[in-house]
């Protein structure tokens, strides 16, 4: 198996940051590092576990699981959104092509960085965690891309003044959404999960919010609507719910079902 490793070895020195296919050496901000591949062999597969679960991802909270439990979302962009826009604010204000300017693009570029660390570095720990005591995980099949698009522009035909079109509020989603960076946890839980042998399920999530997970019936439900009532019963938690009906659709599949869904082991 070859595997690629990124070691930091140093600071300062000049240098252009890496852009796509990263060099065997290449630089972020003051720091420098090397790259390179070694042959390791295969991880030996975990013990099979005798859990399951069904993972709901959200903005509440990053994820609810199928037990009842949560997942906290740390928010790491929306924690120091104020100390970077002082910061771009800052860049903004400096002369083109001065000292100052450099330092305050450096400043930027660092508080960027230490997010995307902080993310990627809660991400491994969340999904590792998951594999470790699961030996199936199901997720909704969700089209990242699709969510973060814009709300098209409304406008009056008689006046042809633009109507309001929710466009702000969609932004802050959007927003949220990469920051919680749901994408990219599901991509760790998926190499994890093959090398331990356990099995990842992805599950159509048309109406996953909407269903009853007990009796299969439709409740509509608002995004302000925070809890799942049923009349055959059923209370719970909004996500809880859905993070139900995601297991019983992955079962579904593992037993022969006909829902689109992808799978790996």
């Amino acid at each position: 198996m070859l595997v690629n490793e990124h070691v930091r070895f140093g600071e300062g020195g000049t240098g252009d940051p890496a852009t796509g296919d990263r060099p065997l050496l290449y630089r972020e901000g003051e720091d420098f590092y090397a790259v390179f591949s070694c042959e390791i062999g295969k991880p030996e597969a975990l013990a099979v576990g005798d859990e399951d679960v069904g993972i709901d991802l959200g903005i509440t909270h990053f994820a609810a699981l199928s037990t009842g439990e949560y997942i906290d979302n740390p928010r790491h962009y929306r924690k120091v959104e104020k100390k970077l826009k002082k910061l771009q604010t800052a860049l903004s204000h400096k002369k083109r092509g001065s000292h100052r300017r450099n330092k305050a693009v450096q400043a930027l570029a660092k508080a960027h960085r230490k997010i995307r660390h902080q993310r990627a570095d809660y991400l491994h720990k969340g999904s590792r965690k998951l594999v470790n005591r699961f030996q199936v995980l199901v997720f909704e099949d969700l089209q990242t891309d699709n969510l973060l698009k814009r709300p098209k522009p409304k406008q009056d035909e008689g006046t042809g003044h633009y109507l309001p079109n929710g466009a702000a509020a969609k932004a802050g989603l959007n927003k949220s959404i990469q920051d919680a960076g749901w994408a990219t946890f599901v991509e760790y839980c998926t190499y994890k999960a093959a090398w331990a042998g356990r099995t990842l399920v992805l599950v159509n999530p048309k109406n996953t919010s909407q269903i009853c997970s007990l009796c299969g019936r439709v409740i509509r439900k608002t995004l302000k609507d925070r809890w799942h009532s049923c009349q055959c019963g059923e209370e719970a938690d909004r996500d809880t719910n859905s993070a139900k009906l995601i297991l019983d659709l992955g079962k579904e599949h593992l037993l022969g079902g006909t829902r689109p869904t992808r799978a790996t082991a």
